[in-house]
């Protein structure tokens, strides 16, 4: 099945896709350093996205330039099988990437709100300005980082008046209670990448290219900006 849609990228297998986003962002962060002497790059968990920062770590850049980050985290601590940072460690922070400065979002705390506090100081401490490469996944519900659906924070973590870099949301449908980069935070990065595998990532990205509200499927957010394009990198 092909879908008509501007910046979606075909590609015969996952290796030539991890590979081809791998270089892509590496060009990126080459750039960001060349104007800024830094860059940030801003990461999704789960399995799709390992082989990519695999091949990513071994690229030639001056890391030491580099931050690292998230674009969320389950509230567990990174010894969790269900932690994305011990996902990116072993992934991404190797090789020469074991340079960049990491901020992982998990914090010593007594609740995901005092997490998200603490959290919120630290990246406003380190940040600033636009994130420079963001790299986002999408669940078959249409969702994107922790911006859930389903969560009952949605509407304020999407919210254009909100000025945070983070929240907390509690989706109905996933275990433990997510810290997420709020949508303004993440549409007003300089690159943003989708990467998505298979039939059905892509029947639900044919879905979301379809009229309905944004925030049923909050990928249709980054569907429908155009500055910057949301660049989707796919294979079978």
């Amino acid at each position: 099945m092909t879908v008509e849609l501007a910046g979606l990228h075909y590609f015969d297998d996952r290796d030539s896709a991890n590979r081809a986003l791998a270089d892509k962002i590496a060009s990126d962060l080459k750039g960001a350093i060349m104007e800024r002497n830094k860059a940030s790059l801003w990461v999704s968990g789960g399995s799709t996205p390992m082989d990519m920062y695999r091949a990513l770590s071994v690229a030639n850049l001056p890391w030491q330039n580099v931050t690292i980050s998230m674009v969320d985290e389950r509230y567990v601590p990174p010894t969790d099988e269900a932690s994305n940072e011990r996902l990116i460690k072993e992934n991404l922070l190797t090789n020469g990437a074991d340079n960049a400065q990491f901020i992982p979002f998990f914090q010593i705390a007594q609740s995901p709100q005092e997490n998200q506090a603490q959290l919120e100081q630290t990246l406003r401490e380190h940040i600033h300005g636009a994130l420079d490469v963001v790299v986002l996944g999408m669940g078959n519900d249409g969702h994107t980082a922790s911006l859930f659906p389903c969560a009952p924070e949605i509407e304020q973590v999407v919210s254009a008046e909100n000025a945070d870099f983070t929240a907390v949301t509690h989706p109905r449908i996933a275990p433990h209670p997510r810290l997420t980069l709020t949508l303004n935070r993440l549409l007003a990065s300089r690159h943003i990448y989708l990467l998505i595998f298979g039939e059905e990532k892509l029947n639900t990205l044919k879905k979301a290219e379809q009229a309905g509200e944004e925030m049923d499927m909050p990928i249709r957010y980054f569907l429908h900006n155009t500055e910057p394009r949301l660049e989707i990198y796919w294979a079978p």
